[in-house]
C-alpha cells in the first residue's frame, strides 16, 4: 500500500484535536513542560477508565512520554484553531506555553485552563503500531471546563462544526485597466478536462467550472472539478452563469473546497441584486478565500467595492482597490 495514497485516504476521516503534554526532566534536574497536537486519540474504557494516544516514532515526544511515564489531554474548541497551529509547530522556535493559561493536575502534566476537556494520565501500556507507538493511559483526573463546539482537523485542514471566516481574501478586478488579466479556460463537464490538461502541460492554466451553482448541474460540476483538481498547474474556480442561491452555493463549494485541497478554489459571483454579497459570504464560510470581483457594477458581477466594505465589517483582511479612490470608503 503507497504511503501517500493511504494518507490521502485517512485524512477523510474528521477528528477532534488535542494538545498533549507530558513533563520532561533535563540534566541539571529542572522539569519543563513539552507538548504537541495529536489527533490520533481514542477511548478505550470506563471500567478501568482507560484512553489512547498514537504517537508517531520519530517524535520527540513519543521518547519523553515514555521516560515520563505520564501524559495530559486538552481538547480544543473551535476558537482555538491558533492554539492548534502553535502546537502543531507552525511558528518554530516560539516557545509553545508561553501566554496561554495552565494548570496541573495529580500527574504535574500541563493542562489548558480553557480546554474542552482535560485528562490526566498515567501510562498503563505502551505497543508498537508500525511507525507509531499506541500509549493507554490510565485516567487520574478529568474535567469539561467549558462546553463549545470542537476544533475538527479533517482532509488536512482545521475546520469547525460552524466554518470560521478566513483570516484574509484576495480579488482579481477582471475590468481593471491597469491589471495584466488571465484568460481563462471554461469547462462545462468532464468532456473537457483533457483540452485543459493539455493546456496545462505547456503553461499554467486558469480553468473555470461554468453555471457552476446551478443544481440540475451539481453531479456534473463535481465531476469536473474532481477530475481538474488532479491535474497540474491548473487552478480551478466556479463560476455563477446564472443567478445561485446561497444554498446552493453552499452545497457545491462545501465539496469544491475539500476536494481540492490544499489548492485553492476561485470563485466568480454574480451581482443578483445584492444576494451576491451573500453568496460571497457563504463562499468565504465555505473556505474560499479568492473573488473575481469588477469595478464597473453595471456589468451584472460582484462590485470589488461591495466585497471589500463586507470583508472589513466582517475582520477579514483584504487588500485595497487599485486606483486612487479616497473617497469610496469614507
Amino acid at each position: 500500500m503507497d504511503g501517500a495514497h493511504l494518507r490521502s485516504v485517512l485524512s477523510q476521516w474528521p477528528s477532534g484535536v488535542a494538545v498533549v503534554t507530558t513533563m520532561v526532566t533535563g540534566p541539571d534536574g529542572t522539569r519543563r513542560p513539552h507538548g504537541m497536537t495529536a489527533s490520533s486519540f481514542s477511548s478505550v474504557s470506563l471500567d478501568p477508565p482507560l484512553v489512547s494516544i498514537c504517537l508517531g516514532n520519530h517524535l520527540p515526544t513519543r521518547l519523553m512520554i515514555e521516560q515520563a511515564g505520564v501524559f495530559a489531554l486538552s481538547f480544543l474548541g473551535k476558537d482555538q484553531a491558533e492554539i492548534g497551529r502553535r502546537f502543531a509547530g507552525a511558528r518554530p522556535g516560539e516557545d509553545r506555553f508561553a501566554g496561554l493559561d495552565w494548570l496541573t493536575g495529580p500527574t504535574g502534566c500541563p493542562m489548558l485552563a480553557d480546554a474542552t476537556g482535560r485528562l490526566d494520565c498515567t501510562v498503563e501500556h505502551a505497543y508498537p503500531g508500525g511507525d507509531h507507538t499506541i500509549f493507554v493511559g490510565r485516567v487520574v483526573d478529568a474535567a469539561v471546563p467549558r462546553i463549545t463546539a470542537p476544533l475538527l482537523f479533517h482532509s488536512r485542514a482545521w475546520g469547525q462544526l460552524a466554518d470560521p471566516l478566513p483570516e484574509e481574501i484576495t480579488m482579481t478586478v477582471l475590468d481593471d485597466p491597469a491589471a495584466e488579466q488571465a484568460h481563462p479556460l471554461l469547462v462545462r463537464d468532464r468532456g473537457d478536462v483533457a483540452q485543459v490538461a493539455a493546456a496545462a502541460a505547456h503553461a499554467p492554466v486558469l480553468a473555470y467550472v461554468t453555471d457552476a451553482f446551478s443544481p440540475a448541474r451539481e453531479a456534473d460540476v463535481l465531476a469536473a472539478i474532481d477530475a481538474l483538481a488532479g491535474v497540474p498547474g491548473v487552478t480551478l474556480g466556479c463560476a455563477e452563469t446564472s443567478p445561485a442561491s446561497p444554498l446552493q452555493v453552499r452545497r457545491v463549494l462545501q465539496d469544491a473546497v475539500v476536494r481540492t485541497r490544499p489548492a485553492p478554489v476561485r470563485v466568480r459571483l454574480l451581482a443578483h441584486h445584492g444576494l451576491g454579497l451573500v453568496n460571497a459570504l457563504v463562499a468565504m464560510k465555505s473556505g474560499v478565500h479568492r473573488f473575481d470581483t469588477v469595478l464597473d457594477p453595471d456589468s451584472g458581477g460582484l462590485p470589488a467595492q461591495d466585497l471589500l466594505l463586507l470583508a472589513r465589517q466582517l475582520g477579514v483582511t483584504c487588500a485595497p482597490l487599485p486606483g486612487p479612490r479616497p473617497s469610496d470608503l469614507a
